[in-house]
């Protein structure tokens, strides 16, 4: 599934550079993008300080950062609503590996995907105000 994912999103993405179209709101990709950074360093520095295979340290982790599943899902479910096609992609492809980068059940795995994704966005937004004629 995950190697279908990423199919996806390359063709995707290739497409949306393609168009370089910037986004209709771009305040409101900069704070998702800002949210994702949060959501990895957040995400790095709780598998560094827990072991998912310790039930113990799964448990306290699991107490100590509760909400952070729920906010990296509604971040995803916001980045699916965004109206140009590559924007949307890319951040809720970051998204959905914030998901599993800020759970106390995975290893950690996930969080590697997320720059990624933020440089391909940062792409599409410079290349969206080059084709608008911004700079």
């Amino acid at each position: 599934m995950k190697t279908s994912w990423v199919v996806i999103t390359l063709l995707l993405t290739v497409t949306g550079l393609a168009k370089a179209v910037p986004p209709q709101n771009p305040e409101q990709v900069n704070a998702m993008i800002e949210e994702l950074k949060s959501l990895h360093q957040q995400g790095v520095e709780l598998h560094r300080d827990y072991d998912s295979e310790d039930p113990a340290q799964r448990k306290a982790c699991q107490a100590e950062h509760a909400g952070l599943g729920a906010q990296a899902t509604e971040l995803r479910n916001r980045a699916a609503k965004l109206p140009e096609l590559a924007y949307r992609v890319n951040l809720t492809m970051a998204a959905n590996d914030a998901v599993g980068c800020v759970s106390c059940t995975s290893d950690g795995g996930d969080c590697d995907a997320i720059p990624a994704a933020l440089k391909r966005v940062d792409r599409q937004m410079k290349a969206g105000t080059e084709a608008a004629g911004g700079d």
